[in-house]
């Protein structure tokens, strides 16, 4: 799913796997704050009941996890690993489709 600004230029997008796993939702930081990130989920929730998915879920970032609650996402666990010896954190997000 991409979102264009009104030159048609993209400024926002969110990939939707089979699975239900929404991955790697961006916004282009001079996008931020304008409702783009709700409409891009909004959006996941329409095709994925087309594909008959019953629960959608994400890894989020601090940055994201706001977006996601906003549309009724909820936090199950926080994750915490290393990728090359740099610490990063996230936050395992689910939502049930009725």
């Amino acid at each position: 799913m991409v979102a264009a600004d009104e030159d048609n230029r993209p400024v926002a997008y969110a990939l939707l796997e089979r699975d239900g796993h929404v991955d790697h939702p961006y916004c282009h930081p001079d996008h931020t704050r304008l409702g783009l990130a709700d409409l891009l989920l909004e959006e996941a929730e329409v095709i994925a009941r087309h594909w008959d998915i019953k629960r959608l879920h994400t890894e989020a970032s601090d940055l994201a996890r706001p977006a996601f609650k906003r549309v009724g996402y909820e936090v199950t666990h926080k994750r915490e690993f290393e990728i090359d010896g740099v610490p990063i954190d996230n936050w395992v997000t689910e939502k049930t489709l009725v």
